[in-house]
């Protein structure tokens, strides 16, 4: 009886839940502006999102770029509807949050999680700048950028200095959208690409820029996982392997120590969907369920690949909801390092 009694209570919200979405209109809240990359899977994304609700919702999409990401997600965070129709969808700056950067108002462990990704990424620099890795060695470049606290800048301002590049950061570029035009007009010479923007901006046959090398991605407890096939041509190295090509050595020191903590630590759930504060328990389970639905959808991953390239690996909803909850537990040496990082 006791048995019944508890699959009655747990049936019971999930048969409500076939109805509580019917009829209603979504609004996900983008920090990257229209026809960036991350525009361009945002809206994939919620399109098929849409087919795994309950109730076949409208997804639609408010793009809110500015101050590195942190626009929108305070804009979702402090005006958000409390009833599961509002959410913040891209890069989270956890950086920003640490370091108390100004115009941070949000608290992501007040939040609610949907769900989170990883992300594919790599250094972009154009050709008559740096034409081939050894030139890294000689060179002197600008990097164009979102914000020195955005999540994916401090990867590759990290991977930088581990390569010992001697490089500018200037932030303030809305996305890649506008990091691109700045490397094709010759405003900025570099750049960090998710590889969405990668593919759509420049591809394998640009004459303008090329993918120096590939951030290669690590699982959570740090190790190195294997180069996802057709993500980047076959040629371009991870930047492991591009340090042990430049110098003769593998790369070792505060920033690659650095380095490997916050991709494995943070940027394994480098693209998140958060809700405002306050979201019911059992509105965003159903959220919870959709997204994990959608991450294992045969014609989602495989219009992902067809037009965006590999998707990211997709986290189970109990990993992502535990590195938002600890984010904060840096380790003192790598806090110094990113606050050096986050301050360019």
């Amino acid at each position: 009886m006791l048995a019944v009694g508890l699959l009655a209570a747990v049936g019971a919200p999930m048969a409500a839940a076939e109805d509580y979405f019917a009829g209603k209109t979504i609004t996900w809240v983008l920090p990257w502006p229209a026809g960036s990359g991350g525009d361009l899977h945002g809206r994939l994304t919620a399109r098929y999102m849409e087919k795994h609700i309950p109730g076949n919702p409208t997804i639609i999409v408010n793009n809110k770029p500015g101050g590195a990401g942190i626009i929108a997600i305070n804009t979702v965070y402090e005006q958000g509807e409390t009833d599961g129709t509002t959410y913040f969808y891209g890069n989270w700056s956890p950086s920003a949050v640490i370091d108390e950067a100004e115009g941070v108002r949000y608290v992501p462990e007040e939040m609610g999680v949907v769900g989170t990704a990883g992300a594919d990424l790599a250094f972009m620099v154009r050709n008559d700048q740096v034409p081939e890795l050894a030139a890294l060695k000689d060179a002197s470049f600008i990097v164009g950028g979102r914000g020195a606290t955005n999540a994916i800048e401090v990867l590759g301002n990290l991977g930088l200095r581990t390569m010992g590049a001697d490089f500018r950061y200037v932030g303030g570029f809305g996305g890649f959208s506008k990091i691109q035009a700045a490397i094709k007009a010759n405003e900025v010479h570099a750049g960090h690409a998710g590889l969405p923007g990668y593919v759509k901006f420049f591809g394998p046959d640009s004459d303008v820029a090329h993918p120096l090398y590939y951030h290669q991605q690590f699982d959570v407890d740090g190790n190195p996982m294997p180069k996802p096939e057709k993500a980047y041509p076959a040629s371009v190295p991870t930047l492991y392997d591009a340090h042990v090509a430049l110098h003769g050595e593998p790369p070792s020191g505060k920033y690659w120590e650095a380095y490997k903590w916050w991709h494995s630590s943070l940027m394994a759930a480098a693209t998140a969907i958060l809700s405002p504060p306050g979201v019911d328990a059992e509105v965003l389970a159903i959220m919870q369920k959709a997204f994990q639905d959608t991450a294992k959808d045969p014609d989602y991953l495989a219009e992902y690949e067809g037009s965006i390239g590999v998707p990211p690996p997709f986290n189970p909803t109990e990993l992502s909801i535990q590195i938002l909850q600890t984010f904060r537990d840096m380790p003192p040496e790598v806090q110094e390092v990113v606050q050096e990082i986050s301050n360019l």
